[in-house]
């Protein structure tokens, strides 16, 4: 199985930080009620556009480093009083910034006659693609406190809100204290924020549907269409001996964005498709004979089958340990320096090579491209002579033809590059479609083939081996593909998604190289699926990976590199 169109994803919750030899100042305060003089917890502050900021403690006091170049003034803002702009000149001082309350509410409502009902807005959906990142750890001068992610919602006209629900896939912090916001819509994306009482709520459970009441906040929306919801992160508590990481739920479904932002005063960005597991449940009122509005909907549209067919679902966002992003800051995919180009059947083919050793051979899966393992390529290229290879007609290899895909076909290609390279016995990591084209590679060219790790490969298009629900979305998107175009190289993509492989356990048996097999706890592809082939292969091992799905080469990158480093220096 594999990843399916390119995103996507990564949005990007980026901390933009000075660079080494940037001058920097530090800026420190207290945030203070302007009539009570009592403290305004986790208050905003933050740069105009700019991704420079923090959020005050719950105490009202904040400290972080601006770079020299930004100069102008700091905005200092929270839910129920008046931003106000601070010169930054006067926050090298550390004194006291005093917020006016602006005790304004949403509001009343007056009812029509008629039929009240309650209605759901937004993805119910638990399952996922990928998920939309979002990490932050504070630090004591610089933190990443602030972010924002989020997602615009269908409304009616007239809504009580009773709840809003987030699904978390994972959750490493022993304690994520969250701020719900919303916004009005404009030109497609968040803009002033509605009047609202300060919603905050903590998450401490590992994973699963975390549900915010709002009942007891009387909330009415009235004469809107939509709402951007988001939840800001306020504070977090680390759990000792667990990689920090937090994340929410997605699949870049299109139609549907997720947006971000750094700190509160800086630009969104949006990454489309994406959409989160995020939806709101609220009291709809309808006048008595007046019929629904276009669009209203009882339930969302999306459901666990609601996959899109992209095997380089990159998630949206990632941080680990050292809040590493997937912003590719060395190009993996687009390196001039570390790129060839080698004429093939009816195609050219795009790879780069970096570091020294034994070769290793990067596949990546369908829709992906050499980028998507630039969480593997810098520790694996310290070892091995890293080789990764664009996929024909994706990344930036081409193809030229109209013919279907197959993984016999990727085969030939990586026997062809092999053979330029004048390699044999090569190792080789395969993800999804590129663990299915390694497989094809060892039944039909052993030669070729060392070690084989494989990650979230599958031996047959079948409920038996993927989700069934994931499988019929996967059938639905290829007809809705052929309709426009059979031999575009969506539709091939789609089509190799669907109908192949077709791989037999019998088959692999005769497989000789040491396979390890590897997948994610919540994979798409059946763990009785990725059991059994793994009893299939003569010299395997199998790996499932805790907490992660079909992208653990992403979401756990630390684990996943360990274990398959391991695996490869085994004699």
């Amino acid at each position: 199985m594999r990843p399916v169109i390119p995103l996507l994803l990564l949005v990007v919750f980026s901390f933009f930080q000075s660079t080494t030899f940037a001058q920097t100042r530090q800026l420190r305060g207290t945030v203070q009620d302007a009539v009570t003089q009592t403290p305004v917890p986790f208050a905003s502050v933050g740069v105009a556009g700019k991704p420079f900021g923090t959020v005050a403690d719950s105490a009202g006091r904040f400290r972080f480093t601006l770079p020299d170049s930004v100069a102008g003034s700091v905005l200092v803002s929270c839910v129920g009083y008046a931003t106000q702009r601070v010169p930054v000149a006067a926050l090298h001082a550390g004194g006291a910034i005093r917020l006016k309350p602006l005790g304004q509410q949403l509001g009343a409502v007056t009812v029509r006659p008629g039929k009240v009902r309650t209605r759901t807005f937004g993805r119910t959906a638990a399952s996922s693609f990928m998920t939309a990142r979002l990490y932050t750890e504070p630090g004591l001068v610089s933190d990443e406190l602030g972010k924002e992610q989020g997602t615009i919602l269908p409304l009616t006209a007239d809504c009580h809100l009773r709840d809003v629900n987030l699904f978390v896939a994972f959750n490493r912090f022993r304690a994520v204290t969250f701020r719900l916001l919303l916004y009005r819509v404009r030109q497609g994306q968040p803009a002033e924020p509605l009047p609202q009482p300060d919603i905050r709520f903590t998450v401490t459970q590992p994973r699963g549907w975390v549900k915010v009441d709002l009942l007891p906040y009387n909330l009415y929306l009235q004469g809107l269409k939509e709402v951007a919801v988001t939840v800001q992160w306020l504070q977090s508590e680390a759990q000792e001996g667990s990689p920090k990481a937090f994340g929410i739920a997605a699949v870049p479904l299109p139609g549907h964005s997720v947006f971000t932002r750094d700190k509160s005063q800086a630009r969104w960005q949006q990454t489309t498709p994406g959409y989160l597991s995020l939806y709101l449940t609220a009291d709809t009122y309808q006048a008595a004979g007046r019929r629904a509005e276009p669009g209203a909907a009882s339930a969302v549209e999306d459901t666990l089958e609601n996959y899109v067919v992209a095997d380089s679902l990159k998630p949206l966002f990632f941080s680990g340990p050292t809040t590493a992003l997937l912003t590719n800051p060395h190009h993996y995919g687009s390196n001039p320096a570390a790129g060839h180009s080698l004429q093939a059947r009816g195609g050219k083919l795009y790879y780069e090579q970096y570091g020294q050793g034994p070769p290793l051979l990067l596949l990546h899966g369908n829709g992906q491209s050499i980028a998507d393992f630039q969480l593997q390529i810098p520790e694996l290229a310290r070892q091995f002579t890293v080789i990764a290879l664009d996929t024909r007609g994706q990344g930036r290899s081409q193809d030229f033809t109209t013919q279907d895909y197959s993984y016999e076909l990727f085969a030939d290609d990586v026997r062809q590059l092999l053979d330029t390279l004048r390699l044999r016995q090569v190792n080789i990591l395969g993800w999804s479609d590129g663990g299915n084209t390694a497989l094809s590679l060892a039944l039909h060219h052993p030669e070729y083939v060392g070690r084989m790790a494989i990650m979230g490969a599958n031996l047959f298009p079948t409920p038996e081996a993927i989700e069934p629900a994931v499988l019929a979305r996967f059938q639905r998107q290829l007809r809705q593909a052929q309709a426009r175009s059979s031999t575009s190289t969506e539709t091939r993509l789609l089509r190799l998604l669907v109908q192949e492989p077709h791989f037999t356990l019998p088959q692999i048996s005769t497989i000789q190289a040491p396979v390890l097999v590897l997948a994610g706890q919540h994979d798409v592809i059946r763990e009785a699926h990725t059991r059994a082939m793994a009893r299939a292969l003569p010299h395997s091992r199998l790996r499932l990976l805790q907490d992660a799905t079909h992208y653990a080469p992403q979401e756990v990158p630390e684990v996943f590199n360990k274990t398959v480093l391991e695996f490869l220096r085994q004699p």
